[in-house]
């Protein structure tokens, strides 16, 4: 399969560069198959969803040269787009329907850059009784640090005059020229993402009511044509910030539902096994029971049996109680800590549902890791504790449990379909 990601340091690509890259990108499938329907939170899609009030034009449909065929402008550049996260290059002779894009994807000051390719999916012009309505969705292309698709509507409410600007996207990571740019996204990403979402918010709305001048002119325009006039506008950090970037943007709705993945998941489940050796494997297996009871992998499905979840439980317990008791050797001797980083790796193994082995190998990895390094630093804090604090044990132990008890209540929680049937809640 054709795949197209490139990356730089301190430096873009030039024109010449960017040409028959842009034409390979025309040859590229989106990476990903699933329809709007199907890219759910409970199906490992992340959602932001977020809706502002660009301002109020006389009522009916849209004026000439007025707020929204102004603000429509400004999409249909591409303009929106804040330079110092995304900058779009493009060709302004293909139509704007299924027209392809170069996004440069830039971070760290913009020292550090990416090349990905998009597609403009589907578009909206229409004119109804009640609003009139324009935008677009874009979609990423094979090679992409990102899968998804995002919509980037205008509405005017016609008996108000109100025009407002909504983004609705789902996502999830995608392909990653490298281990550390996947460890980069997994840390940095949703603030980048929060910040850029943001300030297409702002930008659109400083175009539109402050600088008539740039609508509708690209940045720059040679062999390509090229989006992101640059706008004094805070810091991307500032935006980053939930409470502050949210009153600065001004924004009527937000909504940020994130899919922690299957990294998070697995390190999680290394923690509790490095607690609680057993309670790792419980949760996975009490979380599969639930959720994949049919499934054709034979891990998972053993652990989803009906009778797995009991029998763990059973074990559960009893390590809970036998955690209290004086004669329970240390966990960080050889044949516990293994067997917690083997209960670590297996539950994490276990619930990540990617079919790819090398994913699966790399979660039960981070299990173990994870077990490992929890079961050496909640044994050095319950020593500390009772050795040097003079706390009782019994009472560092049930704080531990605690403890425990509510990484598990957060790490695979199960919520209830109308239907009865249970599934993945948001994490």
């Amino acid at each position: 399969m054709t795949t197209m990601i490139e990356w730089r340091w301190f430096s873009g690509w030039t024109d010449e560069e960017m040409v028959p890259r842009l034409a390979r990108a025309r040859t590229l499938e989106r990476n990903f198959p699933e329809v709007s329907g199907e890219m759910t939170l409970d199906a490992g899609w992340s959602q932001v969803h977020s809706q502002s009030v660009l301002g109020h034009e006389a009522p009916g449909r849209p004026v000439p040269g007025g707020l929204f065929e102004r603000a429509q402008q400004v999409l249909e550049t591409f303009d929106f787009s804040d330079p110092r996260i995304v900058a779009w290059h493009f060709s302004a002779q293909e139509p704007l329907h299924g027209r392809t894009v170069l996004l440069e994807l830039r971070s760290l000051g913009q020292q550090l850059r990416y090349l990905c390719g998009a597609r403009v999916g589907g578009t909206r012009k229409e004119h109804g009784e009640v609003c009139s309505v324009f935008g677009f969705s874009f979609e990423t292309l094979q090679g992409h640090i990102e899968a998804g698709r995002e919509w980037f509507l205008l509405r005017k409410d016609h008996e108000t005059g109100a025009v407002r600007f909504h983004i609705e996207a789902a996502w999830r990571p995608g392909q990653f020229p490298n281990w550390w740019s996947r460890l980069g996204f997994m840390m940095v990403a949703p603030r980048y993402q929060r910040a850029w979402h943001r300030l297409t918010h702002v930008r659109l709305r400083e175009l539109v009511l402050k600088h008539p001048e740039l609508i509708g002119e690209h940045v720059r325009s040679g062999q390509l044509e090229h989006s992101g006039h640059a706008l004094k506008t805070a810091p991307v950090q500032f935006y980053a910030q939930r409470a502050p970037g949210r009153r600065e943007t001004q924004l009527e709705e937000e909504i940020e539902a994130m899919n922690r993945g299957h990294s998070l998941t697995a390190l999680g489940l290394g923690i509790l096994a490095g607690m609680r050796s057993m309670s790792a494997p419980t949760l996975a297996s009490r979380w599969l029971n639930r959720t994949q009871p049919g499934s054709e992998d034979r891990l998972a499905r053993i652990l989803a049996h009906p009778w797995t979840p009991r029998v763990l439980g059973l074990l559960t317990v009893g390590e809970l109680i036998g955690d209290k008791l004086p004669m329970t050797p240390s966990r960080v001797t050889v044949v516990p800590l293994t067997g917690r980083m083997l209960t670590g790796a297996l539950a994490a193994a276990a619930v990540t549902t990617e079919q790819q082995r090398g994913r699966r190998l790399a979660a039960a990895a981070l299990g173990a890791l994870a077990a490992l390094a929890s079961s050496w630093a909640f044994y050095s804090l319950r020593r500390t504790a009772t050795k040097k604090l003079g706390v009782p044990d019994a009472a560092v132990a049930l704080t531990e449990d605690a403890l425990l008890a509510g990484l598990a209540s957060r790490l695979l929680p199960i919520t209830e379909h109308p239907s009865g049937q249970g599934a993945p809640s948001p994490v």
